[in-house]
């Protein structure tokens, strides 16, 4: 979860224009701390205001092809979102294999092929049970 970014700013960093659509998405990312699929988005974006599955997709397009997102495959086959771009680096994932949630990690959680020559992105997902679920915590 990042409150410290202007979803504006990022979206005019990005060379894109400030949409409500774009700063509703980029926002929902923002205040995650852990990758979307596109469901749980749209219905994060409906509990304010209407949305509508076709634009949820383009803007999530838009956004990737700006940096401003990443898109990732969590170990059920379903593709997950998170925020990326300047102050959200590329970083590894944790797949909880109980609750199915993919955890966005630390940036230096996992250090594996970045000594390599030529290697220019590294992505690396973690299959287990989450503390949440191991504790009995949530679900």
């Amino acid at each position: 979860m990042c409150g410290s970014c202007d979803p504006a700013r990022l979206l005019e960093g990005g060379g894109l224009k400030a949409t409500p659509m774009r700063l509703r998405v980029l926002s929902a990312l923002l205040g995650e701390s852990e990758a979307q699929g596109a469901p749980a988005l749209l219905e994060l974006l409906r509990r304010e205001a209407p949305a509508d599955k076709v634009s949820l997709y383009r803007t999530l397009e838009t956004l990737l092809q700006a940096g401003l997102a990443t898109r990732h495959e969590a170990g059920d086959g379903s593709v997950r979102y998170c925020a990326a771009g300047p102050a959200h680096p590329d970083h590894h994932h944790f797949y909880c294999l109980s609750c199915r949630r993919l955890y966005c990690l630390e940036q230096d959680a996992v250090s594996v092929g970045t000594h390599v020559p030529g290697v220019s992105h590294v992505s690396v997902r973690l299959d287990g049970t989450c503390q949440r679920c191991r504790t009995g915590a949530g679900g």
